[in-house]
């Protein structure tokens, strides 16, 4: 996989540490977009296909209807706007985007970005607390995973991964690593003020591991967020099941 040179963008993100109760939030942390999947023209074949935005445009709630947002090139947190697509109407494709919100499309126009293929996948579930990953459709690693606690469960649904960050602090709340994901949080998350995007992200605190113990995001091992990081591209199916 051909990657970009880093991004030289330090953006302020405040993401949930996923911590077990009464875990603080940090209130300055400053992550670094990592390296992006190099765009290209469609390829033919396996894979999910991946709209990057390379013009400012339009988000509407159906082809050439109202409007839901405006977006831009690059995410809140610095990173390339790469959107999963899911369907596609002559000159605008539906797309899986945090403006969206879970469970819904959003109408772009295929004039705007530039398209390729992730053949990557991401699934998680959260009865067996497991994520697995899949390359072209073949199993690559299953690691075990701190999920939501009752009251601050994990949504469910299908999403996509919109950043890839390095949070330069390996022993923070989010250890080394995140994938932020599309995905909403259904339930405010009291004492932290970044908003309620969940995320897939790395954890100092091995302990928790394998616990209903976060506020809604999916936890993992220091070693297995570094894995991620250095595999997975923006873009990449996101399925979250009970």
């Amino acid at each position: 996989m051909a990657l970009l040179p880093v991004i030289p963008i330090v953006v302020g993100l405040l993401l949930s540490s996923g911590g077990g109760a009464g875990a603080s939030t940090t209130t300055a942390a400053h992550f670094t977009p990592a390296p992006a999947a190099r765009p290209g023209a469609l390829p033919q074949g396996f894979g999910a296909l991946v709209a990057l935005v390379v013009h400012p445009t339009t988000m509407r709630a159906a082809p050439a209807g109202k409007t839901i947002a405006q977006v831009r090139t690059r995410t809140e947190f610095g990173s390339p706007e790469a959107l999963l697509v899911k369907q596609s109407s002559g000159a605008w494709l539906g797309v899986i985007s945090t403006l969206a919100g879970n469970g819904r499309i959003g109408w772009i126009p295929l004039s705007a970005v530039s398209l390729s293929r992730v053949t990557w996948e991401l699934k998680v579930s959260l009865t067996r607390r497991q994520l697995t990953v899949l390359d072209a459709g073949m199993i690559r690693e299953r690691y075990t995973v701190a999920v939501g606690r009752p009251d601050a469960p994990t949504p469910t649904g299908e999403f996509a991964v919109t950043d890839r960050l390095s949070t330069g602090d390996p022993s923070g709340p989010y250890g080394c690593c995140i994938l932020a994901l599309s995905a909403h949080s259904p339930h405010a998350i009291q004492g932290w003020g970044g908003g309620n995007r969940i995320a897939i992200h790395s954890t100092p605190d091995s302990t928790s591991i394998g616990q209903p113990v976060s506020h809604g995001c999916v936890r993992l091992t220091l070693a297995e967020g570094r894995w991620l990081l250095n595999h997975i591209p923006l873009g990449t199916p996101a399925l979250i099941s009970s």
